[in-house]
């Protein structure tokens, strides 16, 4: 009887193989670990901590004393008032820009200075500030101050320089 169907060399080879699979199956399942894998839901033991000398000294997390905050230093308010008095001169646009950077010299750093030097007071975004300044970002020699104006919100960027706020950096974002 199987004389009389017709096999193609594929077709024995795809029985062979599929027969070798079965074999190799069957024979897992027979000489395999009969037990099933078992998970267990007991937490591990933890070794009990060693005993400390509570008189000896704290070898762990070392506590740093945190920066002191210019808010809170005398200066913090000069920050302010510095500020302030840049952001009031900053936004009268309505003069020469040798005018208007020379009122704002006194204000800010060389640096700044050089970097304003050239620009035209007209493209200052704003007419009048809205509202009352506050610090943002604290270090010993470095503060933000934002304070707010008509077309949203002036940064200011100041650093102690001998012993005086100067502002470095200006910029400003749409609220």
């Amino acid at each position: 009887m199987l004389s009389r169907i017709p096999l193609r060399p594929r077709t024995v080879v795809a029985l062979g193989l599929a027969g070798v699979v079965v074999v190799i199956v069957a024979l897992g399942k027979l000489l395999g670990d009969p037990s099933p894998p078992v998970t267990s839901s007991v937490q591990p033991t933890i070794a009990a901590p060693s005993a400390v000398d509570p008189h000896e000294g704290d070898d762990g997390l070392v506590q740093l004393d945190p920066t002191p905050s210019p808010m809170k230093a005398k200066n913090g308010p000069q920050a302010i008032s510095v500020a302030t008095k840049f952001a009031q001169q900053w936004i009268k646009h309505d003069r020469s820009a040798a005018a208007w950077l020379d009122s704002l010299r006194p204000h800010c750093t060389e640096a700044l200075v050089a970097e304003l030097d050239g620009v035209d007071p007209a493209g200052v975004p704003a007419d009048r500030i809205t509202g009352a300044a506050r610090m943002e970002a604290l270090a010993d020699s470095f503060v933000e101050v934002v304070i707010p104006i008509d077309a949203g919100l002036l940064r200011l960027r100041l650093v102690a320089s001998q012993g005086r706020w100067l502002v470095d950096g200006v910029d400003w974002e749409r609220v």
